[in-house]
């Protein structure tokens, strides 16, 4: 069982800048004093921690000294196992990209300290989640473009786990400069079958004209727990795009908190989640135009098979005097099970004139009448289901053309699509 003695053990393990002491001291006490979330907070209220309690979570050991095997990532590659650097694949300089301790310990001329912790510090953002792991992430990992930069491959930031019972905790910290470009791609992931807690944050700052294409992918096991957390920042005429894929973990959770807080600035948020088995799998997002002439799309696409459940959980608000904002949301959803779930609750909260809103929810199932067509036409049951998953899915998948990255990603994700299985009768 874990304890607050876990929490404080782990912390002491951690060696850092001596400058964050007090900070990981204050966010470990505030985190004690709110404990884990629970189902009287309104954004908790469809899934529950309490798994957590029960597990002797521990903070990872030291490393075996053996490199994990990496697959081929067609980018610059930093590989963390166990949140520790265990390989680094890049052309980058250190200024661009490294470790988060040696952004901060190096006291770089691009480095700002005041930036960091803050995009994800306050407000609904601020929570007992964030605050454990502003105590306990170790190394971390840092990108930072500088102005009028454009860089010419990916950088792909991956997060492993591969020691039972581990709780990790990564951190992400990006900074893109005035007019700067890069794609960048996170991917969580675990050994199968082993019990762990990834609880990750990434803070994104996008300045004037910047323009960052995100890929988040959760992979972990079929026992693992993730509850994750992007803030972004988008400063004047910014651009923000965002693919967010969860095909793996027992309960995986993902919080995505956007703030427009500059006139212009632009986000396209995609995602796919696919629930089977007895996983949960929850999104939320949370955008806010602060500014005039804003705009924001939200695209989701939801699969739910045996008994699992997901949740899609966004709202848009629109503040005094952000003016010309244009937000528009899209959630559909499919059932594949008679037993599976999926809750859909998208929102929009304005507070100015002059704005164009909207946003829409489906939850249903197969059409029997396309099912019936594409076998009308000689293909077998199996088949017609998954090619009408796949052009499901792939509304949602545009990005992949943009980045050049569906040939790497697309064989992944068509693996965790449900198979057919026998029709079940409802209880």
């Amino acid at each position: 069982m874990i304890t607050p003695i876990a929490y404080q053990e782990a912390l002491s393990h951690i060696d850092a800048p001596s400058s964050f002491a007090a900070l990981r001291q204050t966010a470990l006490r505030k985190f004690l004093q709110a404990g884990l979330p629970d189902s009287h907070q309104e954004d908790w209220r469809y899934i529950s921690l309490e798994h957590l309690e029960r597990m002797p979570l521990h903070a990872p050991l030291a490393p075996s000294g053996v490199l994990p095997a990496l697959e081929d990532y067609p980018g610059a590659l930093l590989a963390y196992q166990d949140d520790r650097l265990v390989w680094q694949d890049t052309t980058l300089p250190a200024s661009v990209l490294g470790t988060l301790t040696d952004a901060i310990g190096g006291g770089a001329a691009t480095w700002s300290p005041s930036a960091f912790g803050t995009i994800a510090g306050s407000g609904s953002v601020g929570s007992s989640l964030t605050q454990l792991n502003a105590a306990l992430w170790r190394e971390g990992a840092c990108l930072r473009v500088p102005a009028g930069e454009r860089l010419r491959q990916p950088v792909f930031l991956r997060f492993a786990a591969a020691e039972a019972d581990a709780m990790l905790y990564p951190r992400v910290f990006i900074n893109m400069a005035v007019g700067s470009d890069a794609i960048l791609v996170e991917h969580f992931l675990g050994d199968p079958g082993i019990e762990y807690w990834q609880n990750p944050v990434t803070e994104i700052n996008l300045e004037a004209g910047a323009r960052l294409t995100h890929l988040r992918i959760i992979e972990d096991s079929n026992l693992a727990t993730h509850t994750g957390l992007s803030a972004v920042n988008l400063d004047q005429d910014s651009s923000y795009r965002a693919l967010n894929l969860t095909l793996g973990g027992l309960v995986a959770r993902h919080q995505l908190d956007l703030t427009l807080t500059g006139a212009g600035a632009e986000a396209r948020l995609d995602g796919v989640f696919i629930a089977d088995g007895r996983c949960s799998t929850e999104q939320h997002l949370r955008i806010v135009h602060q500014a005039p002439h804003g705009k924001s799309r939200t695209l989701y696409r939801g699969l739910a098979d045996g008994r699992g459940r997901g949740v899609f959980d966004a709202r848009v608000e629109v503040r005094a005097h952000a003016d010309g904002s244009d937000a528009q949301q899209s959630s559909r959803n499919l059932l594949l099970s008679p037993h599976a779930e999926i809750d859909a609750k998208p929102q929009l909260e304005i507070y100015a004139d002059d704005v164009k809103c909207s946003h829409g929810a489906t939850v249903g199932s197969l059409d029997e009448d396309a099912l019936f067509y594409l076998r009308s036409r000689g293909i077998d049951g199996d088949n017609a289901r998954q090619l009408l998953l796949q052009a499901f899915i792939g509304e949602a998948l545009g990005l992949l053309d943009d980045t050049g990255l569906r040939d790497w990603l697309m064989p992944r994700l068509l693996a965790c699509i449900p198979r057919s299985h026998p029709k079940e009768s409802r209880p």
